[in-house]
C-alpha cells in the first residue's frame, strides 16, 4: 500500500496558515488589504482583547454577489491573478488567494457582504474551515468579515500568543502601514470600544502623518519630490539633527505596499552622507512607484520583503532623492517665524519668564539644554593638568569581593560641584521594601498587573552568572576622544567606556529607587510632548511602570502628553523631546524580540539620559564617576551587556613595544 497520500483541504488550510497568519496582526492586514483592493474608501476595524477574541473590518468597496463570496473561502480563490502572467505584473497588495480560507481554518469566521446590483446580501458562516450556514441576508453595500476566537483549534499557536498590549501594538502598526500610503481612504481602528484614531480621507499624507505621529514629528519633516530612470520617489525625511535609536521610524513603500529593503535603507544613509550620526537613524516615509516588472513581491509569505531588478540603481535613486530635499530645503531656509526658538521647539524657560515680567533667574539644571564641561573646583587640576598631577589612589577590592562590598561609606563621598549634571550621590534608602514598587502590565492574558510580584533584590540585568575576576582601576589619569576614561591598575591600563559606566549607575539608581519608592523631580515647566501613535499608546498602556519608575505622566489627548516629573537619578541636562522617544522606542524595539515591557526594562530604556560618548568630563566628575561605579552590584557591565571596562596588561604593552 502506497504510504504517500495527499491532505485533505482543511489540512493544507491550516498549514497555510501558519505560514500566512502569524498573529492577530496578521488577520487585520489580510482582510484591510482585500477591502482597500475592492475599492473601499472607508475602513472601519474592531478589535477586542488584542484580536483573539474579535477582528472585524468593515468596508464599503464593490462587495461580491453569492457565488463569488463562495469561492473568496476556496484555497487559492482569487480575482486578482487571471492568467500566469499576471504574476510578473501585480498592482494589488493580494493576489494569492489564501488569507481567508486560512483565516477560516483557524477561527470562526463570518462574511457578510452586497454588491451595489443586489437587493439583499450574502452571509457566510465557517468554523474551523467547515461551513456552517450560507444564504440571503440584509446589509450595505461592501464587505463585513467578523473573525471570533482566532486560533480556537490550535491551541499550541494559541499559547505562543503574546500579551494583549504587545499584540495590539503590532495590530496599530500593521494598520498604520495600510493607512500612510492611502491618505484618500479614511481608517478608523476600534480597540475594546475605544477609538484608537479615526483618520478622515485627506488629499495628500500631511494630515495622517500629523495625526498619527503629532505635529512635532510632522513639523520636522522635509518633503521628497524625485524622478529617475522611470522611478518616482516622494514622501518626507527628518530635517539633519532629527534622529532615532532605530531605523523603526524609516518606513518605506513600494507601489503602495510597506516593504523591508536594505537597497531603500541604504539609499537613505548615503543620501544623509554626513549629516547623520553613525549609530543613528533619521526618520522617513518613502513612497517609491515604479513599474511592476522591475519587483517581485512574491518573495516572503507575508509579503514583507521585495526584490528588486536592479536594485543599485534603486539605491542610488533613493541617495539622490533624499540627498536632493536636504539641500533644496536647507537653502530655502527656515519657515517664516521660525527664528530665535531652538531646533528642538522648546520655549526656553527666560522667554517664559520675561514675558510674564518674572524676576527670577533659572538655575542651569532647569534649561532644557545640553551638558556643558563641568569647570574642575578650586583646587582641583583641570584636563589639561592630568599627565602631570598624580591621581588619587582608590582602595582597590579585596580578592573575592565585588566593587560593591569595598565601597566608601556615604559619610565619607565628596560633595559635588553645583553645576555638576553627572555625579549626584544616590540617596540612601531605609531597607524596608515597598510591596507596590513593582507593576507588570506586559503580563500574559489574564493576569492583572496588580498581581506581579515585587521587583527581587538583585536584577536579571546584573548578570549574577559573570562574576568580576579582574582588577578594579586605583585613579583616572586621563581621558581618549572625550569618551573613554583612562585608569591605572597594578597589572595594567584601564579604559573605562563612560557611557557605559553612568548607564550601569543610572540603572541600580533607578531600580533602588522603585523598589523604595521611586524619588521623582518635578518639572518647573510641565513638558507637553505629541508622540507617535505607537509610542503614545505604548506609555499610556504601560502608565503604572513609568509612574514606578519616577516618571509622572498624564494624557492629554490623541498622541499629547504631559510630562510633569521626571525621575531624580536623571541628568537634568538631557532634552526630553529626545530622550523620551529614544527610550519608548527602544521598549518598541524589546516588543519585536518578544521582550515584554516591565520595569527593569524601563529603567534599562531610561539609561538614554546617560552621558554620551564625546561628552567632555572634567577630572572632577570622571573620579565621581569611577568612585559610583565601584558602588553597583555590576559595575563592569552596563544593563545591555556590554564591558564597562577593558584592561590593557602591561605584558601586553610590553609585546607591542618588543620588550618580550
Amino acid at each position: 500500500m502506497s504510504k504517500i497520500k495527499v491532505m485533505s483541504e482543511q489540512l493544507s488550510n491550516r498549514i497555510a496558515a501558519g505560514e500566512v497568519i502569524e498573529r492577530p496582526a496578521s488577520v487585520v492586514k489580510e482582510l484591510v488589504e482585500n477591502a482597500i483592493d475592492a475599492g473601499a474608501r472607508r475602513v472601519r476595524i474592531e478589535i477586542e482583547r488584542a484580536g483573539s477574541r474579535l477582528i472585524a473590518v468593515s468596508d464599503d468597496g464593490c462587495g461580491m454577489d453569492g457565488d463569488d463570496a463562495m469561492l473568496s473561502l476556496e484555497p487559492h480563490g482569487t480575482s486578482k491573478l487571471l492568467s500566469e502572467d499576471d504574476i510578473d505584473n501585480i498592482v494589488t497588495l493580494g493576489f494569492r488567494g489564501e488569507a481567508l480560507p486560512s483565516i477560516a481554518s483557524i477561527s470562526r469566521l463570518t462574511l457578510t457582504t452586497r454588491t451595489a446590483g443586489q437587493l439583499e446580501g450574502t452571509q457566510i458562516v465557517v468554523e474551523g474551515g467547515k461551513l456552517i450556514d450560507a444564504g440571503p441576508c440584509g446589509g450595505a453595500v461592501g464587505t463585513t468579515i467578523r473573525v471570533r476566537d482566532l486560533f480556537f483549534n490550535t491551541p499550541a499557536r494559541k499559547k505562543f500568543l503574546k500579551a494583549d498590549a504587545t499584540e495590539a501594538h503590532h495590530i496599530e502598526e500593521a494598520v498604520l502601514a495600510l493607512a500612510i500610503p492611502r491618505p484618500e481612504v479614511a481608517f478608523e481602528l476600534v480597540m475594546d470600544g475605544r477609538s484608537v484614531f479615526h483618520s478622515p480621507a485627506a488629499e495628500n499624507a500631511a494630515p495622517r502623518l500629523r495625526e498619527f505621529f503629532g505635529r512635532v514629528y510632522a513639523d520636522s519633516l522635509w518633503p521628497v519630490s524625485h524622478r529617475e530612470n522611470g522611478m518616482e520617489i516622494t514622501g518626507y525625511i527628518a530635517s539633519p539633527g532629527f534622529t532615532r535609536n532605530s531605523r523603526r521610524e524609516q518606513r518605506t513603500f513600494v507601489n503602495g505596499r510597506a516593504v523591508e529593503s536594505l537597497a531603500i535603507y541604504r539609499g537613505i544613509r548615503d543620501g544623509y552622507a554626513t549629516l547623520a550620526e553613525s549609530g543613528r537613524f533619521p526618520p522617513a516615509i518613502l513612497f517609491l512607484v515604479m513599474s511592476p516588472l522591475d519587483v517581485d513581491v512574491n518573495v516572503h509569505p507575508a509579503k514583507r520583503e521585495v526584490r528588486f531588478k536592479h536594485e543599485y540603481a534603486v539605491s542610488r535613486a533613493i541617495a539622490a532623492a533624499v540627498g536632493n530635499a536636504l539641500k533644496r530645503t536647507r537653502e530655502a531656509g527656515p519657515p517664516a517665524g521660525a527664528e530665535g526658538l531652538p531646533l528642538s521647539g522648546q520655549i526656553p524657560l527666560r522667554m517664559v519668564l520675561d514675558s510674564a515680567a518674572v524676576q527670577y533667574e533659572p538655575r542651569r539644571s532647569e534649561q532644557p539644554v545640553m551638558p556643558e564641561i563641568i569647570p574642575p573646583a578650586p583646587g582641583q587640576p583641570s584636563a589639561e593638568e592630568y599627565e602631570t598631577t598624580p591621581p588619587p589612589q582608590a582602595a582597590t577590592p579585596p580578592a573575592g569581593l565585588s566593587p560593591a562590598d569595598s565601597a566608601v561609606s556615604s559619610e565619607s563621598r565628596p560633595e559635588p560641584a553645583e553645576n555638576d549634571l553627572y555625579v549626584s550621590p544616590a540617596p540612601d534608602y531605609p531597607p524596608v521594601p515597598n510591596e507596590n514598587a513593582g507593576f507588570l502590565t506586559d503580563t500574559a492574558p489574564g493576569t492583572e498587573p496588580e498581581a506581579a510580584a515585587a521587583l527581587a533584590v538583585r536584577s536579571k540585568f546584573d548578570y549574577p552568572d559573570i562574576p568580576f575576576n579582574g582588577e578594579w582601576p586605583t585613579g583616572i589619569i586621563g581621558v581618549l576622544d572625550d569618551t573613554y576614561l583612562l585608569a591605572s591598575g597594578k597589572t595594567g591600563l584601564i579604559l573605562i567606556d563612560q557611557h557605559a559606566a553612568h548607564e550601569r549607575i543610572m540603572f541600580e539608581r533607578l531600580l533602588d529607587a522603585a523598589r523604595h519608592g521611586a524619588a521623582s523631580q518635578a518639572l518647573l515647566l510641565p513638558q507637553t510632548l505629541e508622540l507617535p501613535q505607537t509610542m503614545a499608546s505604548l506609555l499610556l498602556r504601560n502608565r503604572k511602570i513609568f509612574e514606578a519608575v519616577g516618571f509622572d505622566v498624564e494624557p492629554l489627548g490623541s498622541n499629547t502628553v504631559m510630562l510633569n516629573a521626571v525621575p531624580a537619578a536623571l541628568p537634568s541636562s538631557r532634552e526630553l523631546t529626545v530622550m523620551i522617544p529614544d527610550m519608548l522606542q527602544e521598549l518598541l524595539d524589546n516588543l519585536e524580540h518578544k521582550l515584554p515591557v516591565e520595569l527593569e526594562y524601563v529603567a534599562r530604556a531610561a539609561c538614554r539620559a546617560a552621558v554620551k560618548a564625546h561628552d567632555a568630563l572634567p577630572r572632577q566628575a570622571a573620579e565621581e564617576l569611577l568612585r559610583q561605579l565601584g558602588e553597583c552590584r555590576q559595575g563592569t557591565l552596563c544593563p545591555h551587556g556590554r564591558p564597562t571596562m577593558i584592561t590593557i596588561t602591561l605584558r601586553e604593552i610590553e609585546k607591542r613595544f618588543a620588550r618580550r
